[in-house]
């Protein structure tokens, strides 16, 4: 079976072409990030009209690289949701146009869902000595991405909802902690490496306390980073001295979101009395 994925539930155009039962023989991306950039986020209208104007482009250089064509396809599928309705509805419509042209099946996914199951496909270049296709009867699936944070329990087919976040995703708290700092957009990877150079240990951030232990919260770091760089008074400073202070937070930061979200993780599986993670995103 050769199945077609689409997928724009935000700021990326892609199309995949997989062929079962676990050979990914395209994946094509288009990234509209560097229109987003200069407003120091995604705006929902720019990443539409980018997945619109990439769609089938990316369609057509995903069989090309597949050396497939649109009559070899058997299945489409979609994501359907979350993400922006305005990029959702440019996958939505044209994996709808090409089933009803192609006579094709069209399967709706869910990306979240989507993001633990990629783990258990094998062939993935790269990854094949670290991922495995045998899937775990019982599972925790932790789910970190730039706009969900979330914590799943897996059963067969059964999938339990356990925590999410209650706010801000981490991601989100990374990008939001970065433009603070003035690192600019997106701030994910530029914090990242920040936090290599800095210690890790210059800054301790409260951890968070939520009437359901599994659930995130990752606001209120981003506040609390927001008062201590107006407490450092940084104009003041040496450009070294800022250098120094933005190292050292991308660093401590970067130590206690990761550490609630590994205790959490485990946590929940010690509770479940399961002894697998499955981590996505």
């Amino acid at each position: 079976m050769i199945a077609l994925g689409i997928e724009t539930s935000c700021d990326e155009t892609s199309c995949s072409v997989f062929a079962s039962p676990d050979e990914v023989k395209s994946n094509v991306v288009s990234s509209s990030l560097f229109r987003h950039q200069p407003f120091g986020g995604v705006v929902p209208e720019i990443a539409s009209r980018h997945c619109l104007e990439q769609i089938d482009f990316v369609y057509q250089k995903a069989l090309e690289q597949a050396k497939v064509k649109a009559s070899d396809l058997d299945v489409i599928a979609v994501t359907y949701g979350p993400g922006l309705i305005g990029s959702l509805l440019v996958g939505v419509c044209f994996a709808k146009s090409l089933s009803y042209q192609l006579k094709l099946p069209l399967i709706p996914a869910n990306h979240l869902e989507a993001h633990l199951e990629a783990p258990f496909i094998s062939n993935l270049g790269r990854f094949d000595q670290v991922l495995t296709t045998q899937k775990p009867k019982t599972y925790i699936g932790l789910l970190v991405s730039g706009g969900h944070t979330s914590l799943t329990y897996h059963r067969g087919k059964s999938v339990t909802l356990l925590g999410e976040t209650v706010d801000d995703a981490v991601g989100e708290a990374y990008d939001k902690t970065a433009k603070i700092l003035g690192l600019g957009y997106p701030g994910g990877p530029m914090m990242d490496r920040l936090a290599r150079e800095g210690n890790p240990d210059a800054i301790s951030f409260t951890k968070p306390k939520q009437n359901n232990a599994y659930d995130f919260s990752f606001s209120g770091i981003k506040t609390a980073v927001l008062y201590y760089v107006q407490k450092q008074k940084l104009e003041a400073q040496s450009a070294d001295t800022v250098a120094q202070i933005q190292r050292d937070i991308a660093a401590s930061f970067q130590k206690a979101v990761v550490g609630w979200i590994v205790d959490k993780a485990i946590q929940v599986a010690l509770d479940k009395k399961t002894f697998d993670i499955v981590v996505g995103g």
